[in-house]
């Protein structure tokens, strides 16, 4: 048992590190990406005519944009507000092991999962799919202790075993889907073997 809790420890860790990065990186993209004179502008897919109620919040394509109206933000205000919001407790997460729990990574997926519903071209790579994902797989792993402060329990949950396998299942079909995918683009390099020496510099 003390194996699998140091396993989601790390994984934990990572996860938000990955966040962090992730809200980081698309924050000083939103102007020129998402700007009312960006390449794709966000207020394009968002009906910012009426005001939303909860409802409107999961209905169609659920993201808390919806909800900036009554905080009178525009949309890429709106977007600002949820990176801004991810980056911090993301970097909670990050220097705090209290911090990675359910409540906080149930958060993060719900900022991301917001922002991707309106990223268009630029947020519907197989990366942001992928961080989606196993950010889901983060929430199920994540202890449910909502206490910020105080210690916490070093045992761990009778799932645990069970979430684990689930993430090697996502690795294993990630590394797998890959491997078709390139294979059957009919590339000489990748069948004749030598496509990983520029592969990752391409990357």
């Amino acid at each position: 048992m003390a194996s699998v809790n140091k396993t989601k420890d790390c994984f934990l860790w990572f996860m938000s590190l990955i966040y962090m990065f992730a809200f980081s990186s698309l924050y000083i993209q939103i102007p020129g990406l998402y700007g009312d004179n960006g390449l794709l502008p966000a207020k394009l897919v968002m009906d910012t005519d009426r005001s939303s109620s909860w409802q409107d919040l999961v209905e169609g394509q659920p993201t808390l944009l919806k909800l900036m109206p009554r905080l009178g933000l525009d949309t890429q205000r709106g977007m600002d507000l949820l990176c801004l919001a991810g980056m911090v407790i993301a970097f909670f997460c990050v220097v705090s092991r209290t911090a990675r729990d359910f409540v906080s990574f149930t958060l993060l997926w719900m900022l991301y999962l917001s922002l991707y519903q309106v990223g268009q071209t630029f947020l519907w790579f197989q990366w942001d799919i992928l961080l989606l994902e196993t950010g889901f797989l983060a929430i199920i792993i994540a202890p449910f202790n909502l206490q910020m402060l105080g210690k916490r329990r070093s045992h761990g949950n009778p799932h645990d075993r069970v979430t684990l396998w689930l993430l090697r299942w996502l690795l294993f079909r990630l590394m797998f889907a890959s491997g078709v995918v390139k294979l059957t683009s009919e590339c000489p390099t990748w069948w004749g073997l030598t496509a990983l020496t520029s592969h990752f510099e391409s990357q």
